[in-house]
């Protein structure tokens, strides 16, 4: 279903339901998923701008990815600017339960997200990020 909308789906790729996508409508050429992708259950996938995920990837159940930020028509607004931008996943990357990935964020090759991590900034190849915000703890070893 999801290349019927326009979604790029490698070759061995397995996404699973719940799948919520917001902010698509029924165009999802935003969504570029890899070969041997795991889109773990309960996964919300934000489509206002591109998401590309590489090969080899493991996203684990209740990660959302964030492609933009609006506060709405409210007074905030000005202290909050919107922030639209593409999120990137390179591959070899593991993604934990219910990790939260911001908009503009590139995950490095074979890095490694902890649990419930929100990743706010880029996160350099090969290294175990972890906590809110999401900092490098360690290198993969």
């Amino acid at each position: 279903m999801l290349r019927h909308f326009g979604a790029t789906i490698g070759e061995n790729t397995r996404v699973y339901t719940p799948l919520t996508l917001v902010n698509a409508g029924k165009d999802f050429t935003n969504l570029v998923l890899g070969n041997n992708v795991y889109l773990g259950h309960g996964a919300v996938l934000d489509l206002k701008e591109r998401i590309v995920v590489e090969d080899d990837v493991t996203i684990s159940m209740g990660a959302t990815m964030a492609t933009h930020f609006h506060v709405g028509e409210i007074p905030l607004k000005a202290r909050f600017p919107s922030k639209y931008a593409p999120i990137r996943i390179r591959g070899n990357v593991y993604l934990g339960s219910n990790v939260v990935v911001l908009s503009g964020v590139e995950i490095g090759e074979g890095s490694v997200i902890g649990a419930g991590a929100v990743v706010i900034g880029d996160v350099p190849p090969g290294v175990v990020a972890v906590g809110v915000p999401a900092r490098v703890l360690k290198k993969v070893e």
